[in-house]
């Protein structure tokens, strides 16, 4: 094991390798593009987050990261799902789609995401409360800090839960 000031040295050394990297734009995401054509799902949920955020050394293009986001998500990959939902529900870039929104935090619920499923059980407490029961109970037990408060008040109002 190295010793603490080694160690110290050692990501002092690295950190300033990647910033003056990234300050010359001589970043080499190859290896990432050739893994996301791959369809490795975590190198598409990278990628994509690269391109929406314009970081890394590359451009902002919300329409190739909502791509990428849409094939990692396809790729079973439930953060890429989740991002997509809330992109579609916030119109990021022009592409609004309360349909597509709900479709991917769906997907993402099904992953067992717990914030997706605690969202979707706030979405239902009132269209179709069994199935915000449902989704809230699923956020809980995947240890969503909100969703047992949640369950509680809609079990209370609802009669639903006994």
């Amino acid at each position: 094991m190295l010793e603490l000031g080694k160690r110290i040295l050692l990501l002092l050394t690295m950190l300033l390798f990647y910033v003056q990297a990234g300050a010359a734009g001589a970043i080499d995401h190859s290896q990432l593009i050739q893994d996301a054509h791959g369809a490795d799902p975590e190198a598409q949920y990278t990628l994509a987050h690269l391109l929406l955020k314009g970081r890394g050394g590359m451009a902002a293009d919300a329409s190739s990261a909502i791509a990428w986001l849409e094939k990692a998500a396809g790729n079973g990959h439930p953060d890429a799902a989740f991002d997509l939902a809330l992109l579609y529900l916030e119109g990021e870039s022009g592409q609004k789609d309360d349909g597509q929104a709900l479709y991917w935090i769906t997907a993402a619920a099904e992953r067992g995401h717990s914030e997706a499923q605690y969202y979707l059980g706030l979405a239902y407490q009132k269209s179709n409360p069994e199935n915000g029961v449902f989704w809230l109970r699923k956020a809980a037990g995947g240890g969503h800090a909100g969703a047992g408060e949640a369950l509680a008040l809609l079990c209370e109002k609802e009669a639903l839960c006994r």
